[in-house]
C-alpha cells in the first residue's frame, strides 16, 4: 500500500474504537463526497447516480447510489461489513469501591481472548444518552420540554483504567491456563486513594439503590465531566473500555499492520474505499455496515434484522418499481460480505487444514462451509473467481478442519434475508478477537481493487 493509503487506514482506526465512532467517521466522508444523509422517518427524493446513505441506531450505516438504469434490469451490486467487535461493555452506574480503590464493573460483548485484556491500558468510548437542554427559541424543545434527549459521542483516547493481573506468587499455575470471571475478575481499576471507611466491602448497588453508594460512580462523575453536565443528566450510555495503543505499522517493509478492530474495520474500510471512489453505473452500488454481529446480528440495526431489505425495497419503489419489480431486483443482485479470516499461524499449524489455510499477503481469502457458517456456494465461489480474474487479484480459499466449527458472518443472514447471492471473503488474520490483531497491508490494497471492480462491473447474474 501507499504511504498515503496506510495513513488512511491507520486514522481510520485509530478514529473509530467503537461502532457509533465508525459509523460516525463513515458519515463524515460520505457527507465530504458529496453524500447526502437520509432519514428513514422521512420522505426521501433520489436521484440515479447519486450519493446517498442512511445511518440506524447511530452504528449501522447503509449507502448506496441508485443505478442509472431500471433496478428490475440490472440489480444491485453489494458489499457489507460488520462494525462491532468484541469489546468489555461499561457499567457506569455501579460502583465498585473499597479500600481507597474503585473499580468500573463491565459486562462481556461478543467473545474476546479476555487474557489479552489483562493490565493493558485502557480507554473509555461509545455512545452516550443526555437529557436535552431546551432552547425557549425554538418551538419543539417547548413542546418536548424535559422529554428530549440529546446523543453524544464520548472518546476518551487517553488511559483511564486498567484490568490488574493477579501476582503470578499467588496463582502459580497462571501460565497453565486460567479462566477469568467477568463479574469478578475483570471490573476495570479506575482510581485510588479515594477515602472509604477501613475494611469496607465492594458495593454493588448502582447510585441511589438499598444497599449501593449514595453517590455516583467515580467513572459516571468522570463521563459527566467530560460532556460538560451533571451525572444527573446522563439517562443511559452505550460505553466500552477499548484499547488505548494507536494502531502500529511494522514489518521489514512496513508490509504489517497491528491494532485493535481490525475485524472488521478491515472490512469496513475496504468497502467504504472502494465505494467512494467508483463512478455511477447503470446497475445499482450498495455499502452495507451493520452492528451488532459479534453477538448474533438478532437487533434492530443487525444483520438478521429488515434494515438491508427496507433500504433496498426503497430504493425499487422510489425508482418506479411494484412489487414484482422488487423481487427481480433481488434475483439479479450479487453481494460480497467482507469480514476477516483466519490466518495459517506457524505456531498452531495443526489447527489448520493446510489446503485451506490462507497465508498473510496472499490475497483475498474465499470462506466456505458445508453447514453455510458461510454464505458461499458454488455459484458464488465461480462468480467471485471471475471477478478476482479480471481485477488481476489472487484469490485464496479459506475452510476450517473438518473437526473444528469456524465462526460465521453477516453474509448468511443478510442472503437469507434478501435472497441476493453472496459470497463470503476475508483479509487473513492473526490474533482473531484478542485486543491487537495483526493483518498484511497488501492483502487490505488488494481486498479494495477486488471490491472497486465489483462496484464497476456489476453483479455477475
Amino acid at each position: 500500500m501507499t504511504s498515503a493509503s496506510t495513513k488512511r487506514l491507520g486514522d481510520f482506526l485509530d478514529a473509530s474504537p467503537t461502532a457509533f465512532h465508525a459509523v460516525d467517521s463513515m458519515a463524515a466522508l460520505l457527507e465530504a463526497r458529496g453524500g447526502r444523509r437520509l432519514d428513514e422517518g422521512s420522505a426521501w427524493e433520489l436521484e440515479p447516480g447519486a450519493l446517498h446513505f442512511v445511518v440506524r441506531g447511530g452504528s449501522s450505516l447503509i449507502a448506496f447510489r441508485p443505478g442509472l438504469l431500471p433496478p428490475q434490469e440490472t440489480g444491485f451490486a453489494l458489499a457489507g461489513a460488520h462494525t462491532d467487535s468484541p469489546a468489555l461493555k461499561a457499567r457506569i452506574e455501579k460502583p465498585l469501591s473499597g479500600k481507597g480503590l474503585e473499580r468500573a464493573a463491565v459486562e462481556v460483548y461478543g467473545s474476546p481472548i479476555l487474557s489479552t485484556w489483562m493490565d493493558r491500558p485502557l480507554a473509555l468510548a461509545g455512545r452516550v444518552a443526555l437529557r436535552g437542554v431546551a432552547d425557549p427559541r425554538r418551538a419543539e424543545d417547548q413542546q418536548a420540554g424535559d422529554r428530549r434527549i440529546e446523543y453524544r459521542l464520548l472518546n476518551l483516547s487517553r488511559p483511564v483504567g486498567v484490568v490488574p493481573n493477579l501476582a503470578i506468587h499467588l496463582n502459580r499455575d497462571v501460565n497453565k491456563g486460567f479462566e477469568l470471571n467477568a463479574q469478578t475478575h475483570l471490573p476495570v481499576l479506575v482510581a485510588a486513594g479515594l477515602e472509604t471507611p477501613e475494611g469496607a466491602a465492594d458495593k454493588g448497588g448502582s447510585a441511589g439503590d438499598e444497599g449501593g453508594s449514595a453517590a455516583a460512580s467515580w467513572i459516571l462523575r468522570l463521563v459527566a465531566r467530560e460532556l460538560g453536565v451533571e451525572p444527573e443528566a446522563v439517562l443511559g450510555a452505550d460505553l466500552f473500555f477499548v484499547d488505548a495503543q494507536r494502531s502500529v505499522v511494522f514489518g521489514e517493509e512496513g508490509e504489517l499492520i497491528n491494532a485493535y478492530r481490525l475485524d472488521d474495520l478491515l472490512g469496513c474500510h475496504a468497502i467504504l474505499e472502494a465505494f467512494v471512489d467508483a463512478v455511477p453505473a447503470r446497475h445499482g452500488q450498495v455499502a452495507v455496515f451493520l452492528d451488532n454481529e459479534e453477538i448474533g446480528s438478532r437487533t434492530a440495526r443487525g444483520a438478521d434484522s429488515s434494515f438491508l431489505r427496507d433500504i433496498l425495497g426503497r430504493i425499487c419503489a422510489l425508482q418506479g418499481c411494484g412489487t414484482e419489480d422488487f423481487y427481480r431486483a433481488l434475483a439479479r443482485s450479487f453481494s460480497v460480505s467482507v469480514d476477516v479470516a483466519q490466518a495459517w499461524h506457524p505456531s498452531y499449524a495443526e489447527k489448520f487444514d493446510e489446503s485451506y489455510a490462507p497465508l498473510l499477503g496472499g490475497g483475498p481469502a474465499l470462506k466456505a462451509n458445508a453447514n453455510f457458517r458461510y454464505a458461499t456456494d458454488a455459484e458464488a465461489e465461480a462468480a467471485f473467481r471471475l471477478l478476482c480474474a479480471d481485477a488481476g487479484v489472487g484469490c485464496q480459499k479459506y475452510m476450517s478442519r473438518a473437526d473444528i466449527a469456524p465462526g460465521s458472518t453477516i453474509g448468511p443472514m443478510t442472503s437469507a434475508h434478501t435472497g441476493i447471492a453472496t459470497v463470503d471473503i476475508g483479509a487473513p488474520l492473526l490474533s482473531m478477537h484478542s485486543a491487537r490483531e495483526t493483518a498484511s497491508l497488501r492483502d487490505h490494497e488488494l481486498m479494495t481493487t477486488v471490491l472497486a471492480a465489483h462496484f464497476r462491473s456489476g453483479p455477475r447474474r
